[in-house]
Order: C-alpha cells, then sequence, then structure tokens
C-alpha cells in the first residue's frame, strides 16, 4: 500500500508541474500524504493552494497544523488568531490557537485562553483536550497545580490506563494510612520514571502500594521501590482496559480499596504546594546489576585514566516510525540531536581530552540512530532492558541526553545530567535559563530558533568540560 502511494504522490507531483493551478491536483497530493501520516510535508503543498486562494479554510488549517508539526508555533498561532478574528469560528479554533501559543511559549496568552474553551466547548473531547493542554502550559509555567488538570489527559490523549473493576477510584483524600492502592501505569518509559518518585508521598501518607509497569522497566522498578509490591504488565491499548487475567490473582491477593493512575501520583502532594513542588530521586539498578556495572566501569577507567565517563543519547527512536503518526513521529525528530551535532561533541579535542564517552542507545537500535565519530564506547555488559541502562548510568560521571525516557531515568537517578531541548520544549525541563523547576540539578540547554542546534552543542562542550 504504502509503494502504491508514493507512486501515485509522484504522479501527483508530475500533473501539478504541468498544471500548478489546479487546486483539485494540490488536494490530492495533500490527502495522499495523510494517507502515508506525512502531514508535515504538506506545508510547501497547502501554501501553493494559498497563494491561489489565500481565504481557503481548509488549506489554511493545513498549513497551521503543518507549522505546528515542524516546531513553527508562533507562525501557525498568527495564521489561526487571524482566521479565528474574520470567521468567528467556535471552541475548535481557540483550542488549536491555545496549543499553539503554549508550545510558542506565550503561556500568558495560552492559559487564559485554553481555560476559557474548557468551560465553553460544548464537545466533550474537545473540553478533556483543553484541560489537558492547561495542564501542561501551567506546568510550563512552574506552577504545580496544573497536574489536576493535566490529569485529563487520560480522557483526552493516549494516556491509556487499566481500570479495574469495582475499585474506587481515589478522589484526593491526603490521609491514606490502613489504605491499599493500585497504581495503574500509562504514558512512556520516562513518564513512568518521573511520575513514580510521587509514590514516596503516598507511602509517607500511609498507603501501602501496589504499582504495575510494563516488562521493559520492571526489574528497575522494583529495585527502586522496594517498599510496594511492583507488578509486570504489557501497557494498555485503550483507555479504561481491564487488567489482563494474568495479574489478577495479583491484585485480588492485594485486595486494593483504592485505584488511581500514574496521572493521579503527583496530585496528594501538588495540590498542597503552590510552589517548590520537586521530582526526588529514587531510581536504582538491582543490586547484581550495580556489581556488574561497577566492575566493567573500573576496567574502562583503567583505560582512560583521568578521564570522566559521560553517557550519551541523542536519537529517539519513534522519529523512525511512521506508523505511530506524524505527531509522535515529528516530536520525536524535534527532540533528536541530529548526529553531525553529536560529532561535533565527540571530536572536540577539547572535550575528548577530558571525557570518555559512552553510548546509551539500546543496541537494536543503533543502527537507526547511527554511529557517533570519535571515541565512544559501548557498555559491553549489554544493554537489554532498563535495569542495565540504570546500571551502567549508576557507574557514570555525568549524562548527557535528549529529551527521553534515559534523560528521565539520569535524573531521577540523581546523576549530573544535561539534557538538550528543542524551542518547545516538555513542560518537566522548564522554558527558560539552564535550569528546570521539577528536577533539581538537571542542566537545560536551549534551543534560540527551532532546529538549529549550533549554540546548543556549544553549550553542552562548556558544560562537559567545566563539570
Amino acid at each position: 500500500m504504502t509503494i502504491e502511494l508514493e507512486q501515485r504522490l509522484q504522479s501527483v507531483a508530475e500533473r501539478h508541474t504541468h498544471n500548478p493551478h489546479d487546486l483539485s491536483i494540490i488536494w490530492e497530493a495533500c490527502e495522499i500524504l495523510s494517507a502515508l501520516t506525512r502531514e508535515d510535508q504538506m506545508l510547501p503543498w497547502a501554501e501553493r493552494a494559498l497563494a491561489l486562494d489565500p481565504h481557503h479554510a481548509d488549506f489554511r488549517a493545513m498549513r497551521a497544523s503543518a507549522l505546528n508539526l515542524v516546531g513553527r508555533h508562533a507562525e501557525a498561532a498568527d495564521m489561526l488568531a487571524h482566521d479565528l478574528s474574520t470567521s468567528g469560528e467556535s471552541a475548535i479554533y481557540q483550542l488549536r490557537l491555545g496549543y499553539s501559543l503554549m508550545m510558542a511559549g506565550d503561556l500568558a496568552k495560552a492559559i487564559p485562553l485554553l481555560d476559557e474553551v474548557r468551560q465553553i466547548a460544548d464537545s466533550t473531547h474537545v473540553r478533556a483536550e483543553a484541560e489537558s493542554l492547561l495542564g501542561q502550559a501551567l506546568l510550563k509555567a512552574g506552577d504545580p497545580r496544573g497536574f489536576a488538570h493535566w490529569l485529563m489527559r487520560s480522557h483526552s490523549g493516549d494516556a491509556y490506563s487499566y481500570r479495574p473493576p469495582d475499585i474506587p477510584e481515589w478522589t484526593g483524600e491526603p490521609d491514606l494510612h490502613g489504605r491499599r492502592v493500585l497504581v495503574t501505569h500509562q504514558l512512556g518509559f520516562g513518564d513512568n520514571f518521573l511520575l513514580a518518585a510521587c509514590v514516596a508521598d503516598w507511602r509517607a501518607a500511609g498507603a501501602s502500594v501496589m504499582i504495575t509497569c510494563a516488562p521493559q522497566i520492571h526489574q528497575l522498578m522494583q529495585a527502586s521501590l522496594p517498599d510496594c509490591e511492583v507488578v509486570s504488565v504489557p501497557s494498555p491499548m485503550q483507555s479504561y482496559a481491564p487488567l489482563p487475567e494474568a495479574v489478577q490473582a495479583s491484585v485480588q491477593a492485594f485486595a486494593p480499596d483504592l485505584h488511581a493512575t500514574l496521572l493521579h501520583l503527583p496530585l496528594l502532594k501538588a495540590c498542597h504546594a503552590v510552589s517548590g513542588f520537586r521530582f526526588q530521586a529514587y531510581l536504582r539498578a538491582p543490586s547484581e546489576k550495580q556489581q556488574i556495572a561497577k566492575e566493567w566501569a573500573q576496567q574502562l577507567r583503567v583505560q582512560h585514566p583521568g578521564k570522566k565517563l559521560v553517557g550519551l543519547f541523542w536519537d529517539c527512536r519513534q522519529r523512525h516510525m511512521p506508523e505511530l503518526g506524524s505527531i509522535a513521529r515529528c516530536w520525536a525528530a524535534r527532540r533528536s540531536l541530529p548526529l553531525e551535532m553529536l560529532d561535533r561533541i565527540t571530536t572536540n579535542p577539547t572535550v575528548t581530552g577530558r571525557v570518555q564517552f559512552v553510548n546509551l542507545h539500546h543496541p537494536l537500535v543503533e543502527a537507526q540512530a547511527g554511529t557517533p565519530a570519535g571515541d565512544v564506547s559501548r557498555y559491553l555488559p549489554g544493554i537489554f532492558h532498563f535495569d542495565d541502562t540504570a546500571a551502567c548510568v549508576g557507574e557514570l560521571d555525568a549524562v548527557l541526553a535528549v529529551d527521553s525516557a534515559v534523560a528521565n531515568l539520569a535524573a531521577m537517578m540523581g546523576k549530573l545530567t544535561c539534557v538538550p531541548v528543542n524551542t518547545s520544549g516538555d513542560w518537566r525541563w522548564g522554558t527558560r535559563g539552564t535550569t528546570t523547576p521539577w528536577i533539581e540539578g538537571a542542566t537545560v540547554l536551549r534551543q534560540t530558533h527551532e532546529g538549529d542546534w549550533d549554540s546548543v552543542v556549544q553549550d553542552a562542550a562548556t558544560w562537559l568540560i567545566t563539570q
């Protein structure tokens, strides 16, 4: 099917060359790109159409969407604001504008607009999406009250979670003494590493906790949460999925009287703290994996005497997976550091004279991530699951990782962590300066222009030299 669509797209492009004023040809090209989940590539086609018909609503919407996908959020916001002022469109246009403003960093405008949309929207879906985005915007602004709104992501996005029947959901009560709470996981590995730090708050409030997690992180989470029961279960593929039969016996034996999702975890503390909320480091590899890593690190330090060991992670795998859709793929691409930019770090003689780098990518994705230039070691015991990654990270002096599960892992291990981010980085990395209000000790290096990593690479080299 993909080959057939590619052939059709090539044919449409040839027809457009001979008849550039035919909007139906341009429309067909956009339909094919949508079928190929390459909506970001609609941008030049939409602009060709708008050159012929500047007020065409569908092509204007396509252009705004494509601008957001490639990170040109301020341009998308300007376009949507103009369309909203001239057409008087409903809440859906306000929602799109609020998203673009938030991603462009204009939180002063985004927050009240998204708050208005969630109150006036007739559609349940639009209302849920607006509240989820409002939560993200507040969190970007460093306001922990955003967690209460971000919870709505369970209803608006892809934050699927299990929902066991006949177990009441936690409704915010702060005193949990004597309560047995089942926490079901959702979102990605990085979110699990970050948000599960809040389990300590639930334990301090008196709760006994059973938490589910994906098999890839089970050993790591079990070692890191010794006071909890940690259950391995595949991630759910739909909202409110029933618990798999394989774990139902364990859950019944635990006998929970409350259920919460991963997104609920920060609320216990955040709803009582307007400022000063921090995620505290807690992750650690299993002891047997720690010993293996210690022996490996000792050998590597002998080979590179006097040098610091620094882990590298630069490529988000999702950018190579078109089946995930254009939003996930484009977001992963924008978060990834191009290999040629990484090479400027790994071949910088001032840096390499002081640092020995270690590749933190899983061996199965190295072919897609590419091989950096210079002398970059591998973790020779092998990275199979995240407990191996954690064991390796535990023996390093620092980690340089783009916004990814590895960056969250290193930060939640308390490891010196430097995170290069794009112009609209995730809320957890803050919005300005080299720090984040959410994670103590993490250094954030920010793009000043979308796609331009030059200054970030220079700052990363300086960070590596001065640590």
